[in-house]
Formats: C-alpha cells, structure tokens, sequence
C-alpha cells in the first residue's frame, strides 16, 4: 500500500482516473465475449438468461471478493447490475 503521507487529492484522483479507465477496458472486453456468445446462442437455439450460470457467475464472485478483501455485497450488487444489463441485451440481440 503507497504511504499517504505525501498524497494530494490531486494524485489520488489521477490514480482513480485511472483505475476506471482500465476497468472499462475490460468491460468493453467482456462486451466483446457476450457478443461471441450471443452468435453461439443464436446458432445453437440457447436463450439468453441461463439461471444456473448468473449463480455461478454470481458464487465464483463472491469468492473471489473476499479472496481480494472487497465488501461480497458490493461486488455481488454490481455483478447482479451488470449480469442483468448484459442479458438484456443478448435478448434485444436474439429477438
């Protein structure tokens, strides 16, 4: 951990600026692998919502959360947001 004795808000900020672009650089990556698996659902007659999967997906999370020392319920209710937007999505898509 960087000691904050010397950090400005300035600095921190430009840390965060940061953090958020690389996060958003992988959810365009994961948009990229929904859209891979819309083609597969679409060939393969699959529909979009898959309930054992979001519990998976959702359990796997919850793990990796407390292996990584973030609040489970916060992870679990920004995974819930982003599961159901991209489900959404691949239904538009598939109808």
């Amino acid at each position: 951990m960087t000691n904050t004795t010397h950090l400005t808000m300035s600095d921190i900020r430009k840390e965060i600026d940061r953090i958020d672009e690389s996060l958003l650089k992988l959810m365009a990556e994961r948009q990229r692998w929904v859209e891979k698996a819309i083609v597969v659902k679409r060939r393969d007659g699959l529909p979009a919502r898959d309930p054992q999967r979001i519990l998976q997906v959702l359990d796997h999370i919850r793990v990796l959360a407390r292996a990584h020392k973030v609040d489970p319920a916060l992870v679990e209710a920004m995974w819930t947001e982003m599961i159901e937007w991209f489900v959404a999505y691949e239904e538009r898509s598939l109808d």
